[in-house]
């Protein structure tokens, strides 16, 4: 196992140090210059080759408010946001691109176009989930999170799976035994909340030996997950209780309010990954500024090129 990636800016001078090909990229979803801007940026780091889909009339708008040169990226024009959505889930389900990129996650439309299963994104019976990846000064590692996009409340069974692919990710930073903590409001077991129950019969799982290659402790708190001060104060004692790698939120409710607060208000660096289907789906949120998106691109170029 390589040495832990621990920032976004590790993450990409060790692609540049891999000299890596750029990944054949389907971009949907632009509405405004910050995507373009983002998308830009990576082409020229090296990490992807865009193929951006929908209205040329529109990106070259988008391109102007961005001071981008349109010459300088190639787009496929679509008529509609029915075609753009059709044509992205095609070159994905055929494989004619390596990654896909959603500029607004929010496209309902688009995500439920691409997971039908006439479409062939899906990859068996693998589980869809949502990843995102902070970067934030005050915390020593990446931290990552789900899913706050796809699995709307999860049973056991689904969150294992959301494990599963969480850790596939943490492993592509070099963490080979990630530390998983499943999030609750509290640290002890509540029969009426069942949240609490969820997490300590998963914790009890690793101890049986039924889930491998990861620690897993639970119900945890997100102040007890991730400080290892409050961690001693409450008494948790577990290798997981204050350095946690990865926390799984309860429902996508929890998940997507940590999102946006990581975003908007701790002002983290972010990024966002769909995992589980043919390709990685790199995605954005509304909040996302320039910056974070460059980074799910970074994230996404990478999970290709780990085979993620």
């Amino acid at each position: 196992m390589s040495e832990q990636i621990k920032s976004f800016d590790a993450l990409l001078s060790t692609i540049k140090d891999n000299k890596r090909k750029p990944v054949r990229t389907a971009v949907v979803g632009i509405s405004d210059g910050d995507s373009l801007a983002a998308i830009v940026r990576a082409k020229k780091e090296g990490l992807i080759s865009p193929l951006i889909l929908g209205s040329k009339d529109k990106i070259e708008q988008y391109c102007i408010e961005a001071g981008i040169e349109s010459s300088s990226i190639s787009v496929l024009n679509c008529e509609n946001k029915d075609d753009e959505a059709a044509m992205a889930a095609g070159l994905a389900g055929d494989r004619q691109v390596e990654l896909l990129f959603c500029a607004n996650i929010e496209n309902s439309k688009f995500l439920g176009r691409l997971f039908d299963k006439s479409v062939g994104f899906r990859n068996g019976k693998r589980l869809i989930s949502h990843v995102a990846v902070f970067e934030h000064e005050k915390y020593p590692r990446l931290l990552l999170m789900s899913d706050g996009v796809i699995n709307v409340a999860p049973d056991i069974n689904k969150k294992l799976k959301i494990i599963q692919n969480a850790v596939g990710l943490a492993n592509m930073f070099g963490v080979a035994k990630p530390k998983v903590a499943m999030l609750a409001a509290v640290e002890v077991i509540y029969p009426g909340m069942p949240v609490t129950v969820e997490g300590a019969v998963i914790s009890k799982m690793v101890d049986k030996g039924q889930i491998k290659n990861c620690l897993i402790d639970g119900p945890l708190s997100w102040d007890v997950a991730t400080m290892p001060d409050v961690a001693r104060e409450k008494g948790a004692t577990s290798e997981v209780a204050g350095q946690a790698d990865i926390v799984i939120a309860p429902n996508i409710e929890t998940g997507n309010a940590i999102y946006k607060a990581m975003s908007m208000f701790v002002k983290a660096r972010t990024a966002g990954l769909i995992v589980g289907g043919k390709i990685p789906l790199a995605v954005s949120s509304r909040c996302d500024n320039s910056d974070n998106i460059f980074y799910s691109l970074l994230l996404g170029s990478d999970a290709v090129m780990s085979k993620t």
